[in-house]
Formats: structure tokens, sequence, C-alpha cells
């Protein structure tokens, strides 16, 4: 391929949708490329905001596109509305099923007024709430109990819709104080869930919670990558499956870490983050109680290399306008000095990390895409590394313009793929549309 090729594969109105936001893509073994994005039904704004986690498929290298299929909503409109916002995909190449991870947040909560909290008992049942804040209990068959285990007559059904009798009391998921009928909601905090499909994405299950395996009581937000997961190919951890997330403590500090799982997706565990004992102007922290701002590790994303060290690309808010890097020789379970990769230009923005397949020549190539820029969310650049990350030998600017959020992929027939974000209309941020851009390794190195 000579020259690079766009095309907008997500854009206003789209489907319903005023707006998306938020790319994730992963080729699956089947050739297939998968793009996730949020569908921000009225407004592109984050949480609170009625938000769909959606995906369409290309079994061509991207070249053509399938419906719009929207996955997982909840209930609620408008900025009113439940969200499930930040996809990140990662596909089992020995099973071949292919997960998908969110965030969920009720109507009304978004990231920085979620309240601590699993959202979950000790037995792995939601907690809900009344309007005078006492709990009660939801059993996997839909029945209601309360906190002393008692029968109370409320059900809820799969849509969160709850029941007395016959008679509709509200949604567990909408914003508190909307309707009227109100009478029991789920815990005002965020949810990491996640579903799965094994048919190449055609269809998919219904939402899995994590929470219960993976968020600690004194966590508010928790959130996907965003982007995509790994499988590891290489050491005593192969087969492992891994998704970065990122989180925020009782002071709403925000760090990342690692979930992993070790049979197939069916249990996860969370590694520690880089900020637990990360020594940062002479202070050692800790995820747990992080105060400031500048200790900050939010977005990231993850690559393996041959060597079987895993190394961790982060957003941070330091100050220094770089990525920051860190790196596990234990498949994510723990994190050694956090560095910043002074080639890598930041303005504070999500990045993409893969590695290309191994050629056979020796050379660890590595991309990676962001905004190269220590000001704006402009500048869109691939870099590419032929010696596992060190230095940085290619680059070229794919949007000179506005761009955002981005995620790559290598599509079986060699190209890369690259799904972002971009702007042609900057009095109107809803205008803002997801190109999908294709080329070869020979056009980044020319």
């Amino acid at each position: 391929m000579a020259n690079i090729h766009k095309q907008a594969v997500f854009y206003p109105n789209l489907a319903g949708s005023k707006a998306y936001r938020i790319p994730s893509t992963i080729t699956t073994k089947k050739g297939t490329v998968i793009a996730g994005i949020d569908a921000r039904i009225v407004d592109q704004t984050d949480n609170p905001n009625q938000i769909v986690a959606t995906i369409r498929r290309s079994e061509d290298h991207g070249e053509t596109w399938g419906p719009v299929q929207n996955l997982v909503a909840f209930a609620g409109e408008g900025l009113d509305g439940a969200a499930a916002i930040d996809t990140s995909l990662l596909q089992d190449e020995e099973t071949g099923s292919i997960f998908m991870i969110y965030c969920h947040t009720p109507g009304g909560i978004g990231l920085l007024n979620s309240v601590s909290g699993v959202g979950f008992d000790t037995e792995g049942r939601r907690r809900l709430y009344d309007r005078d804040g006492n709990l009660f209990l939801l059993e996997t068959d839909g029945r209601v109990i309360d906190e002393k285990g008692q029968e109370t007559g409320f059900t809820v059904n799969e849509a969160g819709y709850v029941f007395k009798g016959q008679e509709t009391k509200g949604n567990i998921y909408f914003k508190q104080g909307i309707d009227p009928n109100e009478s029991l909601l789920e815990e005002r905090t965020s949810f990491l869930q996640m579903i799965q499909s094994d048919d190449d994405g055609l269809t998919w299950s219904k939402p899995r919670e994590l929470n219960f395996a993976i968020k600690e009581e004194w966590m508010r937000f928790i959130g996907s990558g965003p982007g995509c997961g790994i499988q590891l190919k290489y050491g005593d951890k192969k087969g492992r499956l891994v998704f970065p997330i990122y989180f925020s403590n009782q002071a709403g500090c925000l760090s990342c870490a690692c979930i992993y799982s070790d049979d197939h997706g069916a249990t996860w565990q969370r590694g520690e983050s880089p900020n637990d004992g990360r020594v940062l102007d002479g202070e050692e922290l800790t995820a747990e109680t992080i105060s400031q701002e500048k200790q900050y590790l939010t977005e990231s994303q993850v690559i393996q290399l041959p060597t079987g060290e895993l190394k961790y690309y982060l957003r941070n808010h330091y100050g220094k306008q770089r990525t920051a890097v860190t790196t596990s020789t234990d498949g994510g379970e723990t994190w050694g000095e956090v560095l910043f990769d002074e080639e890598l230009l930041d303005p504070i923005c999500q990045s993409s990390v893969i590695l290309y397949p191994d050629l056979g020549d020796g050379k660890v190539r590595v991309l990676f895409s962001n905004p190269a820029n220590e000001e704006k969310r402009v500048t869109g650049t691939i870099r590419l590394s032929e010696d596992g990350g060190k230095t940085w030998s290619y680059s070229k600017v794919i949007e000179g313009g506005y761009f955002g959020y981005s995620c790559l992929t290598v599509m079986k027939n060699g190209e890369i793929g690259i799904l972002y974000e971009r702007i042609h209309d900057h009095s109107d941020w809803n205008k803002m549309d997801i190109p999908f851009a294709s080329f070869s390794l020979e056009w980044l190195k020319s």
C-alpha cells in the first residue's frame, strides 16, 4: 500500500446516535476487524449520559463495514441515562472467545461523583437502596430481600425495572429522583462489566459483573484501559489474558492496574498498581492513599515483549508532558519504576501501543499512536520502534489537526489499522467522527 487510506466508520447521527467517542479495536483470529465505540445518544459528553457500548465489524481488512451493533444499553434517557462507557477488546486465541470490558454507571453518575464501594455484598448479591438509604439485596432470580434476609415482595427484571406485584416501581439504573415511582436504586458507584462473544463478534453474552472480584470498597470510579487487552505469548504466564484498567480512591485520585485471567476468562484478579510502592518526589505512594493530581496514572495500554516482560504505557498528570512507562516481570501482578519516555510527547491523553508480529529478523517492532503535542490534542502521530520501545526510529503524522483517543491493530493482511477521534468542526464537538485508517509498515518507514 503506497498511501494511507481513511474512512469514517462512526459519525454523527449514524444509527440514531448524536455522537461517538472512545475507540477500541482488535483483529480476530479469523481476520475480522472489530471496531468498538461509545454511542453517546444525545451528546458527546462523558457520563453522566446515556451511552451504549457499540461495535461494527469488517471482514475485508477495514474496506467495508457491517451494521452498527448496540451491545449493551441501560435504562434512562439523555444526560439522565445510565452508561456503558469506554470499551476495551481482547481475544483468547486459544479458545476464540472475544471479551469486551467497559464501565457501567447508573443515571446521574460519572467518574467524579461515583461513591466508594463494590456494589455487592460478600455473596455477590447486588446492593440496592431505598429513598431512606436502607440496604436491600438482589438475588440472582430477581427477588429482593432486606438486610435481615426477609422477603420484600419486590422483584427486579433483567432491564432493571422494579415491580411490587404487577406495579412498576421505577428502575434501579435510573438517576435518583427522576421517577415519582422510585423505590430501589443500585449503589451510586461505577461497575466494571464484561461481555463475551464466541462467534467472531456476531452475537454477545449478557453482562457479567467484575467488581466483586477486582474492585475494593475504597475505590470509587473503575473503568477500562480503554482500547484493547492482550494475551501473553511468552514465559511462564503464557496464555494469561490481561486488560488494563484504572480507578479512583476515596479522595477521587486516579491510579491504573491490570486485571488478568489464567482460566480463559472464567475468573479475574487485579494486580498491583504502578503507584503501589512508587517513589515520587521523595514520597512513597500507594494507590489507596495518593492525594495529588501529579501522582495520577490513568488510562493505560500494555504489550508483552519476547523476553516475557510486560511494558505498560501510562497517561499521567505529572506535568512532564510525556507518556510514562513501567515494566513487569510477573505478568502484570507487580510493576517496576515508573519512567517518562522523552520521545513520546503527550498533552495528557490516552494513547495506543501494540506489537507488530515477528518478521523473523530479530527486530521487536512496537507501534505507538497519540496526539504528539505537549499542549493540545493535535498532530496525530504513529511511531515505530524496532528495538522493543527503547527508541522510536520512524514516525508519520496522520492527522495534523485534532486527534484524540486512538486504538491500533495489525490486520490479517499485515497492514496496520487505527481507529481514532477526529473533529472537522471545532465549534461543535458533537460533529466528531471516528475514522479507520489503514497503511503498511513500508508506508510508515518511507
